[in-house]
């Protein structure tokens, strides 16, 4: 069994004496499991105060280069990579247009719904294949926006939604 004690400074900066019993190294990090861990733990590498055991083992700078978190798209981004591709709204049996809003908080949202619905718009709370329009926030998923692409929706942010139920066109 390979050993890798190290002492070890956390994020609010407690020193602590670490010993992993399976372990695998990355460029920047050190993931492993001590004897009493069900699961690994991620150690960044600078945060290593001394090496106690095991140091000759490490591979360093020829360790393999730590993954790359893949960015979270906004929905900006996918509905413009989409906007090609988009498929029309289909109508309702009423003719009314929904919309659907996401991503605000609470009261933002509360009140952005009252204004669509004095506007004539039916407000939805899940994307459905007659939806018209998805109105998003910093926090919206990209799940919703993606479903509300494949029914054919438009994709529009607070600040056009104002501008369409004030002019009354589409942005």
């Amino acid at each position: 069994m390979t050993v890798l004690k190290f002492n070890y400074c956390d994020a609010k900066g407690h020193v602590s004496q670490r010993t992993l019993i399976q372990w695998t190294e990355k460029t920047t990090h050190i993931q492993g499991r001590m004897e009493e861990d069900i699961f690994p733990k991620t150690y960044r590498k600078d945060r290593v105060v001394e090496y106690l055991e095991g140091q000759e083992l490490l591979l360093n700078d020829a360790a393999p280069p730590a993954p790359k978190p893949k960015a979270k798209p906004s929905p900006l981004d996918i509905a413009t990579a989409a906007a090609t591709a988009r498929p029309d709204p289909k109508p309702t049996a009423d003719g009314q247009n929904q919309i659907i809003f996401t991503g605000f908080n609470a009261s933002l949202r509360e009140d952005l719904e009252q204004k669509a619905l004095d506007f004539g718009l039916r407000v939805m709370k899940t994307t459905g294949k007659t939806l018209t329009f998805l109105c998003y926030g910093d926090n919206a998923g990209p799940a919703k926006v993606e479903r509300a692409l494949a029914a054919g929706a438009f994709i529009i942010d607070s600040e056009q939604f104002l501008s369409m139920i004030q002019t009354g066109e589409l942005p």
